[in-house]
């Protein structure tokens, strides 16, 4: 009795998904991959697809393959080399073909050797256009080069240039290095930030859903902080002058939110730890997290809780950490119900920064169209009720003692909404705040606020 080998009648495509049931039936299925081909590519090096698709060889399944080739996908869009990828996986024909074999097919676009860059993006409640141009791929190793300047309707300036190399892999990374001049007003107290200084970036990006990534970073920064203004407190006025910081930075991230702006499920977690003092003026140590946990309560109502804080040590030097380098606390996107920097008086040492925080967030979201199936205007817009809470202060060498004045004479806010996003990085607040604690001195926002970010609590 001899074996028949019939294609199957089905085939796939890993842009399209597949039912659960299907996955049930097939996705136990003994295969493996008898050829990878990769089509629409001229100008990359094999060298670097054939690191990034090696994975697809070790597949044992018909569901790992599925998963794999996702990954893949994932790794080659990581190089910034393409500007769109399908997959197609079909069972393998020819004569080096084996009974349980695919093949899975990646057609590739190419980006264009050169192109501009034109976008928004919001940052502090303030609208940013970038402007510049972009050489992409340049000699067909995932090495870039480009060019960028950012002006903002709030007097930011940035200029910033960059040459970036991806190294692709089961562990995807990329090397990146900045020179940029930056230049940030404070409205509130007239005053002027003047940086400019050179970043270097190490990226290392989990193949698993890219859902962990860890940043190490260099940075060597001038500062220049100028008060304009008479009016400018005493305090801030004794911080004006020059500082240079080095420093080392660790990023490490964790995001399975299905959304960076209106997420319904997942998590997200950002560690920063930065340690100042190899060279410069300025010596510290320096802690600081966001947390946010999204959890669906019904199809219509999402859950997310929300929590943050960080710690500043300063670690010696004849030149005092200064407001650049501090942390501040309240604004539209973190604790609603006050002024951006609006915790602490600005007659008092905080008005410079404090050495230690937290803040913390709890909103119910609601979709518009209660009871509706999912369409655009569910998934652009959200009623939410909020509940803020959060202190600020400095953090002394008793730690008892300095945690029990973060926590004590808290600051709290609440209030309702509309939140709005635009693509999957800006998102805009309308609400009605409603501030319940807080201290003499505070600048409180009883009523209607806007804010406008990519980052928020």
């Amino acid at each position: 009795m001899g074996n028949l080998y019939a294609k199957p009648y089905h085939e796939f495509n890993i842009n399209q998904k597949l039912s659960l049931q299907d996955f049930k039936l097939l996705g136990n299925q003994e295969a493996r991959v008898d050829q990878v081909q990769l089509h629409g590519y001229s100008k990359t090096k094999d060298l670097i697809l054939e690191s990034s698709i090696n994975l697809m060889f070790t597949s044992n399944s018909l569901k790992n393959i599925i998963n794999n080739a996702e990954i893949v996908r994932k790794n080659l869009m990581s190089l910034n080399c393409f500007e769109n990828i399908s997959v197609n996986i079909d069972v393998s024909s020819g004569s080096n073909s084996t009974p349980n074999g695919y093949k899975v097919t990646f057609n590739v676009q190419e980006l264009t050797f050169a192109s501009s860059i034109l976008h928004s993006v919001a940052r502090d409640n303030e609208g940013i256009v970038k402007l510049g141009f972009k050489l992409n791929n340049i000699t067909g190793h995932a090495n870039h080069f480009k060019i960028e300047s950012s002006i903002g309707n709030g007097g930011t300036q940035k200029y910033d240039a960059c040459i970036s190399k991806h190294i692709p892999g089961s562990i995807s990374s990329c090397i990146s290095g900045h020179i940029f001049k930056k230049k940030s007003y404070w409205n509130t107290v007239h005053g002027v930030f003047d940086e400019w200084g050179t970043l270097f970036d190490l990226l290392f990006l989990s193949p698993y859903k890219s859902h962990f990534s860890q940043n190490l970073q260099y940075e060597g920064v001038i500062r220049d902080i100028n008060m304009l203004s008479k009016e400018s407190p005493f305090k801030l006025r004794e911080e004006s002058g020059f500082s240079v910081k080095s420093s080392i930075k660790h990023i490490t991230t964790i995001d399975t939110r299905d959304s960076k702006v209106l997420a319904n499920e997942g998590l997200f977690f950002q560690m920063v730890m930065e340690v100042a003092g190899f060279g410069g003026d300025v010596k510290f140590l320096r802690n600081y997290f966001t947390s946010q946990f999204y959890s669906k309560i019904t199809k219509d109502v999402v859950f997310q809780g929300s929590f943050g804080g960080g710690v500043l040590t300063d670690l010696g030097t004849f030149k005092n950490v200064n407001m650049m380098d501090r942390f501040f606390l309240g604004g539209p996107m973190t604790l609603r119900g006050f002024q951006s920097r609006g915790i602490g008086n600005l007659n008092e040492n905080v008005v410079a920064g404090v050495t230690s925080y937290w803040v913390s967030a709890v909103h119910i979201y609601v979709k518009p169209l209660f009871g509706m199936e999912s369409n655009r205007i569910n998934e652009a817009i959200r009623l939410h009720l909020f509940c803020n809470a959060g202190n600020i202060s400095f953090f002394g060498k008793d730690t008892k003692s300095s945690l029990e004045r973060t926590f004590k004479d808290f600051r709290l806010s609440t209030g309702f909404g509309v939140v709005a996003r635009i693509g999957n990085s800006i998102r805009f607040e309308f609400n009605l705040c409603s501030p319940l604690q807080y201290s003499a001195g505070d600048r409180i926002v009883d009523g209607f606020q806007f804010g406008v970010g990519a980052n928020f609590i």
